[in-house]
C-alpha cells in the first residue's frame, strides 16, 4: 500500500540520522510542527515541501508519495472498479475518475497501460462515445508505459499503440512500434503480416504468414520430440506412444511429408522392442524417404523460397538409414523376423 507523506518523512529523517528538533530548526518551524507531521495531524504547507524534500535528499514525488507502486492485487481492484463503473456511471464518469487513480499513481506504468486499455476497448464498442476525443490522452499513457524498464508493460503498450495506428491506417506510424518487440517474438512477424496485407503487399502478406507456420512447425515437433524423450526415459510409454501419435498429426497439418509423419514413433516402438510395429515403421520410412522434402510443394508454403536439394541427398539419406537399422546393438531384437533382413538388405 502507499506510504503517506507522514510516513515518508519520519522514514527519511530517521535514515538522515536527524532528530525532530534538528528537522525543525533547518526548516525554521517548530519541533511540534515536525511531531504533527510525523503523526498525520497535519500537512507540511506547500511552501515547505521542496525545503523538507532537499533536506531529505528525496525527490518530490518521494516526499509526495507518488513513487509508491501499487501491488498487483491492488491494481485489479481499480480494473475491477473501472469495469463496474462503465455500467453504472457511463464512459465519460468513468474516463474522469480514471483521470485521478493516475494522478494518485503517476508512476504506476502497469496500472496506466491497464486503464489505457479499458478505456480504449471502451470507447472502441461503445458507439456513445466520441472515440477520437480521448485518442490523445489514451495514447499518451501507452506512450507512458512504453519507457518502462518492464519488458512486459513495454511490449504491450507497444501493442496497443500498434493496433492503433494500424485501425488509423497509419501504417507508418504503426510499423515503428513493432521494433518494441523482440525478433524471436513471433508477434511481430505476425504484426509485420498484417501491416503488409493491410497496404495490399499480398505476395509479401503470404510469405511472411508463411515463415511463421514454417518456424511454429519446428517449434512444436522439437517440443514434443523432447517432451516424447522424457517420458521414454521416465517409462512412460502410454504417455511417449501418444506424444509421437500427436507430432505424426502435427506433420500432417503443415503438410510435411509421409516421411515425417511416420518417423516420430520409431523411438517408442524400438523403446518397447516391439518387433512387429518397428518392421511396419521402418517399412514406411524407407518407402517414404522420397517424401522428405515434400514440404517445398505444399501449397502453405507456396510463396516460401527453399534451396533445391542436392540430387545425391536422399540416397545418401536412404543408406544411412539402412546402415542404422543394420546396427546389432539397436535393432538385435528384429533377428528372426521374416522379411527385415530383406528391408535392410540381409536377404
Amino acid at each position: 500500500m502507499e506510504m503517506n507523506i507522514a510516513e515518508v518523512i519520519r522514514k527519511h529523517r530517521k535514515e538522515a540520522g536527524m532528530t525532530q528538533e534538528e528537522m525543525a530548526n533547518r526548516l525554521g518551524v517548530t519541533t511540534p510542527a515536525v511531531s504533527k507531521w510525523e503523526n498525520g495531524n497535519s500537512n507540511p504547507d506547500i511552501e515547505l515541501l521542496a525545503p523538507i524534500a532537499r533536506l531529505l535528499h528525496i525527490s518530490l514525488d518521494t516526499l509526495l508519495s507518488f513513487h509508491e507502486k501499487l501491488t498487483p492485487a491492488e491494481i485489479d481492484d481499480i480494473i475491477r472498479q473501472m469495469d463496474e463503473r462503465f455500467d453504472t456511471e457511463g464512459f465519460e464518469s468513468t474516463y474522469e475518475w480514471a483521470l485521478e487513480k493516475i494522478r494518485e499513481y503517476p508512476n504506476c506504468n502497469m496500472l496506466i497501460w491497464q486503464v489505457a486499455v479499458m478505456l480504449d476497448a471502451r470507447r472502441i464498442i461503445d458507439d456513445s462515445v466520441e472515440s477520437e476525443k480521448y485518442d490523445e490522452q489514451i495514447n499518451a499513457w501507452y506512450e507512458i508505459a512504453l519507457n518502462d524498464e518492464n519488458e512486459e508493460i513495454k511490449r504491450n503498450a507497444a501493442d496497443s499503440l500498434f493496433g492503433f495506428y494500424l485501425r488509423k491506417k497509419d501504417y507508418a506510424k504503426a510499423e515503428e512500434y513493432l521494433r518494441f518487440f523482440s525478433n524471436a517474438d513471433p508477434m511481430k512477424k505476425i504484426y509485420q503480416g498484417r501491416l503488409y496485407k493491410e497496404q495490399g503487399e499480398i505476395e509479401n502478406a503470404y510469405k511472411t504468414f508463411e515463415e511463421i507456420l514454417y518456424s511454429e512447425y519446428q517449434t512444436l515437433n522439437g517440443t514434443f520430440s523432447l517432451m516424447m524423450t522424457m517420458a521414454l526415459e521416465e517409462g512412460d510409454i502410454r504417455g511417449a506412444r501418444n506424444l509421437a501419435e500427436k507430432m505424426g498429426t502435427i506433420a500432417g497439418v503443415f503438410e510435411m511429408g509421409k516421411y515425417h509423419e511416420c518417423s516420430s514413433m520409431l523411438d517408442v516402438v524400438c523403446t518397447e522392442r516391439n518387433v512387429e510395429e518397428t518392421y511396419r515403421v521402418v517399412e514406411q520410412l524407407m518407402k517414404s524417404v522420397g517424401s522428405l522434402c515434400d514440404f517445398r510443394n505444399s501449397s502453405l508454403f507456396q510463396h516460401m523460397q527453399f534451396s533445391e536439394p542436392k540430387s545425391a541427398f536422399l540416397e545418401d539419406l536412404r543408406e544411412k538409414l539402412l546402415d542404422g537399422f543394420r546396427d546389432e546393438e539397436s535393432f538385435g531384437y528384429m533377428k528372426g523376423h521374416e522379411g527385415w533382413n530383406k528391408l535392410i538388405g540381409k536377404a
